[in-house]
């Protein structure tokens, strides 16, 4: 059944993908993904000249930042959407569906719910959604179950496929599903201590076209790194990729600046700063300053 909504984010709840996810950045409640996508925006416009950085910098800065917004909603949308399903909201904690879905409505509207898939990854049952803004009114407007189930199900292959792996390095880890525009589903790695994050780390897989393989999109593996986080004042993040930076360097960045941090990102070829304005292409508050790294 189709019904229509900008796709946002799902997210497996149950006992068997609960190991994998452990927190950083920190959140007050943590939800294991496995769903539907986040609708992503990239802004593929030429780059003004004053800051010395090329076109294909700012292409691919905004596509890798286009991710991480997507990746830090998914982050505060479940972890409200599992402490309502605690409450009961919708229905006996025991009895209710097991995955949580996220996205936004076309004009921006947040909405999150809960909801079963059957056992081909072909029909989403159950789903019950909410408003998220205001006293959370139920929403019964039309969603796109399809693409529902589809993310659900690419997120689970791409689960069953790193956990091993990680599991045996005892790197926890969440699997986030994101359209940028095609259906990626992305390893984002994290802390294994309190007060602590994890830069690089992160790895990206797609459905391979006409095949049911994973293609792995992008891949920081061995990048990853756990550093002490102090308790306030500017964050200072050091990227380990030469030129635009981890997808998972841009999510602790965009979490701790919507915190309030004052957040700057380096990497070998710029030191990009994340400041307050206004981006019209994508909405967001919060936008980013470069400078070229001169030598």
């Amino acid at each position: 059944m189709v019904r229509r909504l900008f796709i946002g984010v799902s997210v497996l709840l149950g006992a068997g993908l609960a190991s994998a996810c452990a927190s950083t950045p920190p959140a007050a409640e943590v939800a294991v993904p496995d769903g539907s996508p986040a609708q992503v925006v990239v802004d593929t416009a030429p780059p003004s000249p004053a800051d010395g950085m090329s076109a294909d910098f700012h292409t691919r800065f905004a596509r890798n930042d286009a991710r991480a917004r997507a990746i830090v909603y998914w982050m505060q949308c479940t972890a409200t959407v599992a402490r309502l399903r605690a409450e009961g909201r919708f229905g006996p904690t025991a009895r209710a569906p097991r995955a949580i879905h996220c996205s936004r409505t076309a004009d921006g509207v947040p909405i999150g719910g809960v909801f079963d898939v059957d056992s081909s990854f072909a029909r989403v049952q159950r789903l019950s959604l909410v408003r998220l803004d205001g006293a959370r009114p139920a929403y019964t407007e039309a969603v796109d179950t399809t693409a529902i189930a589809t993310a659900f199900r690419l997120a689970r292959d791409v689960q069953r496929q790193v956990n091993p792996i990680w599991s045996a390095r005892k790197r926890p880890f969440s699997v986030v599903p994101v359209a940028a525009p095609a259906l990626e589903a992305w390893v984002i790695p994290r802390a294994t201590r309190a007060r602590s994050y994890v830069v690089g780390g992160d790895m990206g897989f797609a459905r391979a076209a006409a095949s049911d393989s994973l293609q792995l999109v992008d891949d920081h593996s061995a990048t990853w790194t756990q550093l002490n986080l102090a308790a306030s004042g500017p964050l200072r993040l050091f990227s380990s990729v030469r030129d635009v930076a981890a997808v998972t360097d841009l999510v602790t960045a965009r979490w701790y600046a919507e915190l309030g941090r004052s957040v700057t990102l380096s990497t070998p070829a710029a030191i990009s700063t994340l400041e307050a304005g206004f981006d019209p292409a994508t909405g967001a508050r919060l936008v980013w300053r470069h400078t070229a790294v001169t030598r």
